[in-house]
């Protein structure tokens, strides 16, 4: 029957979905802002953990050979004694536990993609701990609604401030006017976190922005490209110095566990920027494919945060950008455009029976420690992951990104196509 053949490929794709693994722990922040004007809140007294706290267990590397998880996934039967032990047997994993900002001054934040999911997460811990927040968001109806949420959860705990503004990152005019709102405030950003995406894994139709883009790469790639680019100079205005964090993800990498399963990321030569322009499908030229369209995307966000970060050293700037990818986590609105009973499933799978997946709130985590941990203060083009640790649990921890996203050459060329693609003079 058509269900039984729909139960068929489910099962076939949810090893495709066994991406990301990722991790962190940490608290919440704020600020305030319409559509056209952004008001930045007056001073607060920021209530914040001084220090690093920083405390890493190893695992024990003698109890049996290391396992991927893609092996977890993929090999049958498997019993939860097996699990425990393969999760045992991981070899040189630490558990970080993340540390908060340090210093008492609240800082002007912005997040796309902040009105569910670790973007909604982050946000609140960030607000919590005293900070502006600003929920970048695809519409406003969503930004607001998010901000009423913070603000009823944390209730007396919300010791910065919510702001609520549009910001669709699939409409480079909405882009604009959200970038054009914050400069004309004079405020300076002190962080940016470019988390908002989506992903259509699994339907393999050409879906569209507003502008005319393949609208993953559109949306996680070239709109973040375009607002970093428009508010460069605010954050330039930081005296923190500011920071540029991106969120990722491991898949990028074709030798992750997430990005070994499916088709590869892999830009190649760039044939679909430089043939179709506007109207590419794939950035390698090659047949459309929403799996390989999403960690293509993911692989577009390092190769930029790299880029990025090399630009503004190369002009002395002390602006730093760095990328993480926070984990596997699907009880989040993320997995929305795919197969509902699929994605029931594959929750299932991960959450219940594997463990592999990660908790929004652990997700959350990994952001706040980009935007808060002290060990990343003056250092850039870094990229941090949350991988799967002994037990069921999360290490977040930097690591080297994929071969591909470390080509300079290529870098640059992405950056030329995605710069004409905007319009960015």
């Amino acid at each position: 029957t058509k269900d039984q053949r729909d139960a068929a490929g489910i099962c076939k794709d949810m090893q495709v979905a066994l991406g990301d693994s990722t991790r962190s722990r940490t608290g919440a922040q704020a600020m305030s802002f319409k559509v056209n004007s952004v008001l930045p809140v007056g001073p607060v007294t920021c209530r914040l953990s001084s220090g690093q706290n920083s405390q890493c267990e190893k695992a024990d590397k003698d109890v049996l050979h290391s396992v991927s998880r893609r092996e977890l996934i993929t090999q049958a039967p498997i019993s939860a004694a097996s699990v425990t032990a393969a999760l045992l047997a991981w070899e040189d994993i630490f558990l970080v536990n993340p540390a908060l900002a340090e210093g008492g001054e609240p800082r002007n934040i912005v997040i796309t993609g902040s009105n569910s999911g670790i973007g909604f997460n982050g946000a609140k811990k960030l607000a919590a701990q005293g900070n502006h927040v600003t929920l970048a968001c695809r519409t406003l109806a969503k930004a607001e609604a998010a901000k009423e949420a913070i603000e009823r959860e944390l209730g007396e705990q919300l010791k910065g401030s919510v702001t609520a503004a549009e910001c669709d990152l699939a409409d480079l005019s909405s882009v604009r006017g959200f970038a054009s709102a914050w400069l004309a405030s004079g405020a300076p950003l002190d962080v940016l976190v470019c988390n908002g995406g989506l992903q259509y894994s699994g339907d393999n139709a050409v879906r569209r922005t507003k502008d005319g883009f393949e609208i993953t790469v559109g949306t996680n790639h070239l709109g973040h490209f375009l607002l970093t680019n428009l508010l460069l100079d605010a954050v330039e205005l930081s005296a923190g110095p500011g920071k540029i964090v991106v969120t990722a993800s491991e898949v990028h990498n074709p030798e992750s566990p997430g990005g070994s399963v499916g088709p590869a990321a892999g830009l190649g030569d760039l044939r679909g920027l430089a043939t179709n322009g506007a109207a590419f499908e794939m950035i390698d030229g090659s047949e459309y494919n929403a799996d390989k369209a999403y960690k293509d995307s993911k692989l577009c966000n390092v190769l930029f945060t790299l880029e990025l970060q090399r630009r503004l050293a190369a002009r002395g700037s002390a602006v730093t950008v760095n990328c993480y990818g926070p984990g596997l986590i699907t009880r989040t609105g993320f997995f929305r455009n795919q197969q509902p009973v699929f994605v029931k499933l594959f929750d299932f799978a991960t959450n219940d029976i594997f463990h592999v997946a990660e908790t929004v709130d652990g997700g959350g985590d990994c952001l706040v420690y980009m935007v808060n941990s002290s060990d990343l203060n003056g250092r850039g083009g870094l990229y941090y992951n949350n991988g799967l640790a002994p037990l069921g649990k999360h290490s977040f921890k930097e690591l080297a990104p994929s071969v591909e996203s470390q080509n300079e050459a290529e870098a640059a060329m992405l950056w030329e196509y995605s710069a004409k693609l905007v319009n960015l003079s």
